[in-house]
């Protein structure tokens, strides 16, 4: 070491105040430096919950028979269990075939901490980006289908750290909005090749649904923080209303669409108990780019109630970035509805309900193009002792006046009241609800 060197060590021992000082500083760029792992992060990881799923809209090449497939090879330690969610739709007789295997034992799910190499009973997955091959089997039903990427991977809220918090633990989320697919098809005892679009997704981390106060670690913190800042920095939050709820953050909202053009979307909204905070995101791949939006807005705009919790079947979504979307979201199939029950003394069930339709809209960039194309849509919502509850409080000021609606599954009752002054009018109503 440099006598110069030496003098700067010693000086620097002297005053252990500064010393800390420094050791401090470095600590904290240490862990706020932005993790950001190779895209094409196809292996597994140490973690609590994990799957890898594919989507696909298909077309079979002899009998032009249109088909949605949905499969996602899932494993999670707080059970334990592995599952393999392996729903087939057919969408021109409006059939669903649940060819899921759920709650096996957690080595059930073979797979590999380097590279993609799934394999769950007779069903596997396996390749490396740009290139997967999936093969699905479950009561007499066969899938093997080949996809090769078109877009590149993105990570969700990348530039808000791809790190997305659920309660007090995290996840990270890979998605390649549009793959094209190729493969066969066997289903009644018939075997047919096929050709089509297919989605693709890798998500890992650490919470749970029994108790969300669990893994509090640093990465949560950040995440929130990251997060909070991004939305705050892209959305428009507007209280010319304040609904109240109990969807809540351990729920979400997804979907995956191909439009006609050759364009998709990806879209997510994670529910929150105050409505008028719309935390979103939506990506839309154009064939060339994949194109990030960041303000914006959804609307329920028709329903089910499904086992004490409501289900949006219908969904409004505006968005805003380099252009402006409005599109239409709405399913038309029979459901695959999967429910699980929680071990919580406050959190009843989980469930989730998917289930394939059409989508429709615009988009201008100066220029309006009009869309319509096919969508699938999975809403996961986390059920408490409470149930479903809403409470809606609208304001208005010319003419000025008030509406309010109250809901509760629990107590099965709907009651709406609408009060304006000038000219006066009041009317209210009171129900149960039609289940």
């Amino acid at each position: 070491m440099g006598q110069e060197k030496l003098v700067e060590v010693k000086n620097l021992l002297s005053h252990p105040f500064l010393f800390m000082q420094k050791i401090m500083v470095l600590a904290i760029l240490a862990l706020t430096f932005p993790f950001t792992p190779i895209p094409s992060d196809d292996g597994s990881h140490n973690c609590i919950r994990e799957w890898w799923n594919v989507d696909a809209f298909i077309r079979t090449n002899d009998t032009n028979k249109n088909y949605s497939i949905t499969a996602s090879f899932e494993y999670e330690k707080e059970t334990p269990a592995s599952n393999l969610f392996f729903t087939l739709f057919n969408l021109d007789e409006k059939r669903m075939y649940d060819l899921g295997c759920y709650n096996a034992p957690i080595n059930e799910l073979k797979h590999s901490k380097d590279n993609l190499n799934l394999s769950f009973k007779k069903s596997w997955m396996k390749g490396e980006y740009p290139h997967y091959t999936i093969h699905l089997e479950n009561k007499g039903v066969i899938v093997e289908m080949y996809i090769e990427a078109e877009g590149e991977p993105h990570f969700v809220a990348e530039d808000a750290g791809g790190i997305l918090p659920v309660g007090l633990g995290y996840y990270r989320y890979l998605f390649i909005p549009r793959c094209k697919a190729w493969g066969w098809l066997q289903l009644e005892g018939k075997k047919e090749e096929f050709t089509g679009v297919a989605y693709y997704e890798h998500v890992w981390g650490n919470w749970s649904y029994n108790n969300p106060l669990r893994n509090a670690s640093f990465e949560t913190i950040l995440g929130y923080a990251k997060l909070l800042k991004w939305w705050w920095k892209n959305k428009s939050i507007s209280f010319n209303s304040i609904t109240i709820s109990s969807d809540n953050p351990l729920s979400y909202d997804w979907a995956w669409a191909n439009f006609d053009n050759g364009w998709n979307i990806f879209y997510g909204a994670i529910p929150f108990w105050l409505n008028e905070i719309p935390f979103c995101i939506l990506y839309l791949f154009n064939g060339e780019k994949t194109i990030e939006f960041g303000k914006i807005s959804y609307e329920y705009i028709d329903g089910i109630f499904v086992e004490g919790t409501y289900i949006p079947t219908k969904i409004k979504v505006v968005a805003e970035g380099e252009g402006k979307l409005n599109l239409f979201m709405e399913m038309n199939n029979t459901p695959h509805i999967y429910t699980s029950n929680l071990t919580s003394f406050y959190w009843k069930k989980l469930i989730l309900y998917e289930c394939p339709g059409k989508i429709y809209g615009w988009y201008d960039n100066g220029e309006k193009i009009n869309l319509t194309g096919k969508c699938e849509i999975e809403i996961e919502r986390q059920v408490s002792l409470l149930e479903y509850f809403m409470v809606k409080i609208a304001f208005y000021v010319k003419p000025f006046g008030i509406d309010y609606i109250f809901f509760s599954y629990l107590f099965n009752i709907i009651f709406s009241l609408q009060f304006r002054l000038f000219p006066f009018y009041l009317s209210f109503y009171i129900s149960h609800i039609r289940y």
